[in-house]
């Protein structure tokens, strides 16, 4: 019995897990956290938690992964099957790797595939084969299915369900049975919800024979671009751009106050570009800054802390920014352009917020930054793998230009396979470029399971109606209020993120709250985005906090406390939702210049004062009442009125001048204590 953790041409560990060298840095922090990285992962991501394998099984499970990339990057250069035999193809070898990869239960890690597994993995290939080979006949029915039709939807959802309990979320499965419930027994209930579509004939019908319920919009994205750029991610990270990020991200902050916590934040944040998985951002990132942090004088809490806010932003980044935002350019449809445009203000704001608390703690802790020797030279990383670079700013360039999301992907994954040998040390043969293949393939097997399961609350959604009677009861609650409906909305994020993915969390969302915000005015966009931010918050909000616990065990700080700080940490940027929402024109898509610049302007004060207040520390320690100033202040700030801006600013100037005539008098007294000493 042996582990294959990254692909049937793979020996030893990712590149992301890999032993840190002290050659570019000097130092090397995270030897010892980087042998427990794949432990850590199996422990807080359902995704790397992989059972052991036999050869011959290992060896269909790469056979698999490796026909999903070379079936995605066939169908995106010379066009797609039809959406259902394009979907279900996909979702058929998804859902067999699933099933021989990934026990039904973590104590059963280290045994080998059970035997109902072998059944079920061959039942979803006959489900899914099934769909594949009657295309053409089930399309003739017009959505009428029979009994051989409706046996098979039922099988099927029984294993997406259980599939999506293994490797996604119980609780995603456990929503999606109830939906699954309403929708068979809609017309027994009583009231408003009382439905005419109910029996298994009428789900069969519409969330089976047409695209719009297992194999519906979020499965389509996923067998079609997500995935692409799951590939995508998967070769940079194969050919070094981890590496190369970690010393850019050390050689430009790592001399300043608190370097190593400042580092973890650019590195994750740019690391974020190719992964939008939190815990995984968390491990690739984490095994190395958490380590320099506490080296430098941070207690283990804070820099577990640090590393998971910036680990968690990492979905606001373009231009991957998670699966979630490939959905939501589908679902409202609009180009994806806008949705990467849309990210760039509240990214920067998360960001901007994680930074200046970084700051402040350092300078309210006295740290102090690295010696230059122990720092990795920036032109010469450039020099050595600068050339990555470039298959970013051509996806960019494609994406902003209008091309087809699936052609800047394709061309994304060419380009890294055509410059990666232009230096030695990006340079990868042709195992590792099979092997990258691999092991991109396995990734996306998350996705696909994920997408098909919220595919079938849209289905029972739109057969129902239901999404309109929950937001109905929001508008009755808020009474149309619209701040009361975002708090209302934003409580419902969090609830439902705790433990979910971002993905089934925005599209439970969009198809229940998002509506609502509409009716009261809201753009789609901004109504969009506003569920999907908060979508990505509940990650790090307690008690369940996975990117928390994933940084806590590689710190060694306590899981809960290291929870709660990080959600201190991320108030600041609970705030920003709520500005985009009353100045839509920080989303950047109907941009006036004055407002938007100003908006821009005076929500970074906000944040700083946010952070100030919660951190106690401006130019020194704040008295209590100073700090409440501050917090109220920047909330001010925060709303986009001219007056509370006004009143924000005054505040702020009102702190740099009391701050900085009481530190110069205690320096003053200092001096004075000095003297008399002497």
């Amino acid at each position: 019995m042996n582990r294959e953790k990254k692909g049937l041409f793979h020996k030893g560990t990712a590149a992301a897990t890999e032993k840190p060298e002290a050659s570019a840095s000097g130092v090397a922090p995270g030897e010892d956290c980087a042998e427990k990285a794949d432990e850590i992962l199996r422990e807080y991501s359902r995704e790397d938690n992989t059972r052991a394998l036999t050869k011959v099984v290992s060896y269909i499970v790469n056979v698999f992964s490796l026909f999903i990339s070379l079936f995605l990057v066939y169908t995106a250069a010379f066009g797609q099957l039809p959406a259902m035999q394009q979907r279900s193809l996909y979702l058929l070898c998804a859902m067999v790797i699933l099933f021989l990869v990934y026990p039904a239960f973590s104590k059963h890690s280290e045994k080998g595939v059970a035997w109902y597994d072998y059944l079920f993995a061959a039942a979803s290939l006959g489900c899914c084969l099934y769909a594949y080979v009657n295309y053409e006949a089930i399309l003739m029915r017009f959505g009428i299915s029979n009994s051989t039709d409706q046996f098979v939807f039922v099988i099927l959802a029984i294993l997406v369900l259980e599939g999506t309990r293994r490797l996604v979320s119980p609780a995603l499965s456990l929503v999606t049975l109830v939906f699954l419930v309403y929708a068979y027994f809609g017309n027994y209930m009583p009231g408003m919800f009382q439905t005419k579509a109910g029996g298994l004939t009428r789900m069969a019908d519409h969330m089976f024979m047409i695209p719009e319920g297992i194999f519906g919009s979020p499965l389509g994205t996923a067998a079609t671009y997500v995935s692409l750029f799951v590939l995508f991610s998967a070769l940079l990270q194969e050919c070094g751009m981890g590496d190369f990020i970690q010393e850019i991200a050390l050689a430009l902050t790592g001399r300043s106050t608190g370097g190593p916590a400042k580092v973890a934040v650019v590195s994750s944040a740019a690391f974020g570009t190719i992964s939008g998985a939190a815990a995984a951002n968390v491990v690739g990132t984490g095994t190395f800054t958490i380590p320099l942090m506490k080296k430098c004088g941070y207690p283990a809490e804070f820099a577990g802390a640090v590393e998971a806010c910036a680990s968690t932003g990492g979905q606001l980044i373009p231009p991957v920014m998670g699966a979630a935002c490939f959905i939501m350019a589908e679902y409202i449809g609009i180009p994806y352009s806008k949705i990467m445009l849309a990210g760039l203000i509240p990214g920067f704001l998360y960001y901007m917020s994680v930074f200046i608390t970084v700051d402040l703690r350092s300078k309210k802790l006295g740290l102090v930054g690295m010696p230059k020797e122990q720092l990795p030279d920036a032109k010469a990383a450039m020099r050595s793998r600068g050339h990555l670079l470039i298959p970013f700013v051509a996806v960019i360039y494609l994406i902003i230009r209008q091309y087809t999301i699936s052609f800047a992907a394709l061309i994304g994954i060419l380009l890294v396979i055509v410059i990666s040998p232009l230096k030695k040390e990006t340079r990868m043969s042709p195992r590792q470029v099979a092997n990258a293949f691999v092991d991109g393939g396995k990734k996306t097997v998350s996705f696909g399971v994920s997408c098909a399961c919220v595919g079938m609350i849209i289905g029972v959604t739109t057969l129902t109606g239901v999404g309109n009677v929950l937001g109905n009861y929001i508008l009755e609650i808020s009474q149309g209020n619209l701040l009361l409906t975002l708090i209302l909305v934003m409580i419902m994020s969090i609830i439902m993120g705790m433990g979910m993915p971002t993905v089934a969390v925005y599209i439970v969302l969009a198809t229940v709250a998002a509506p609502v915000l509409v009716k009261l005015g809201i753009p789609t966009l901004t109504a969009h985005f506003f569920c999907f931010y908060f979508g990505i918050l509940a990650c790090i909000t307690p008690p369940v906090a996975v990117p928390s616990y994933a940084a806590a065990a590689i710190a060694g700080s306590n899981p809960s406390r290291t929870g709660w700080v990080a959600f201190k940490m991320a108030i600041p940027a609970f705030l920003i939702p709520y500005v985009f929402v009353y100045e839509p024109s920080m989303l950047l898509n109907e941009i006036d210049v004055v407002n938007t610049t100003a908006c821009i302007f005076t929500a970074i004060i906000g944040v700083y004062l946010v952070a100030v207040g919660l951190e106690g520390y401006l130019l020194r320690p704040m008295v209590m009442w100073k700090r409440c100033l501050a917090f109220t202040a920047g909330i001010f700030c925060i709303v986009p009125e001219h007056i509370t801006d006004l009143l924000g600013v005054a505040v702020l100037v009102f702190l740099v001048v009391t701050e900085r005539r009481a530190r110069k008098a205690e320096l003053a007294q200092c001096g004075k204590e000095k003297e008399r000493i002497h």
